[in-house]
């Protein structure tokens, strides 16, 4: 009787770690969606981080109480760094617009009945809540596997995140963070043949994307500077998930409006499968001093 109490008071404990902070306030805003708009939205766990803290996040679907594996994935992903404070914004934002478009918009209406988004708008917890950029002293978005980096994920919100990845066929993925006013895509990381086979499409679609906000684009490492261990490099070389980085310009109203058209079109023109041509091509060259930039 005393373990299961203890087990109470642990489990209690977590709970109340995961409505604390700037942390709860998100996901207040996501239950208000879920109340507003239960035929479409629904809040559920991608699972816990290292503190036991639940990874809320929204499913939008006709159906939202339940993944459904033969409808087309799509995931949005935001705060990564926990000072980049108008990425969750952003990602609410984007998936109040997105509820209200399925709602009101006959064309959504019937992109709704083949498409599953999910929109995760605070992968690190901690860090949000106390307005850092780093997870228990780590860069989440330099704790990936890729091609030029072998060693798996050491935090708990990233080990969930990659096992949420493969519960699911995901075609299309964003992933925000700030303030540069760029729309990238891979390769990020440090080498000597940054464009993917895919790179003529990965252009098209930032060029459409960035015209509803007016933001730069190209590869991470020509927009940004060379990153090892990211997630939107990692999501399209281990799954050939299409991938687009936004850098939000200054998160104001206005940017983060318009950023959501931007997403959108992203979303619409992307093809409905994973690429097959996700391999890499050049060699990995030195980790660059622009890698330790604080972006």
């Amino acid at each position: 009787m005393k373990k299961l109490f203890a087990l109470a008071v642990v489990l209690t404990a977590q709970g109340l770690r995961a409505e604390t902070g700037a942390y709860k306030t998100i996901v207040d805003q996501m239950r208000q969606i879920e109340t507003a708009h239960p035929k479409t939205a629904a809040v559920f766990s991608i699972g816990n981080n290292q503190d036991g803290v639940p990874l809320y996040a929204l499913r939008i679907s006709t159906d939202p109480s339940k993944m459904d594996a033969n409808k087309i994935g799509q995931l949005v992903v935001g705060t990564h760094h926990g000072n980049e404070r108008h990425a969750a914004v952003s990602a609410m934002h984007f998936a109040q617009r997105l509820v209200t478009k399925y709602e009101s918009n006959v064309v959504w209406q019937s992109r709704l009945a083949d498409t599953e988004f999910t929109v995760l708008p605070v992968l690190n917890v901690s860090g949000y809540n106390s307005n850092r950029r780093e997870e228990a002293g780590r860069d989440p978005n330099r704790n990936y596997a890729g091609p030029c980096n072998s060693s798996q994920p050491t935090l708990g919100s990233i080990k969930a995140l990659v096992q949420f990845l493969t519960t699911r066929l995901f075609a299309a993925t964003v992933t925000i963070h700030g303030y540069i006013g760029v729309l990238a895509y891979p390769w990020g990381f440090a080498t000597t043949h940054v464009e993917t086979r895919d790179q003529a499409t990965f252009d098209a679609l930032a060029k459409e994307a960035a015209s509803h906000n007016g933001y730069r684009y190209g590869t991470s490492t020509d927009t940004i500077y060379p990153a090892t261990g990211t997630y939107e490099d990692y999501v399209y070389w281990k799954h050939g998930i299409w991938s687009l980085l936004v850098e939000l310009y200054n998160g104001s109203t206005n940017d983060i409006a318009d950023t959501s058209d931007a997403m959108y079109s992203f979303f619409e023109n992307v093809d409905s499968s994973p690429s097959v041509n996700n391999q890499h091509d050049g060699q990995c060259t030195r980790r660059l001093l622009a890698d330790l930039r604080m972006d």
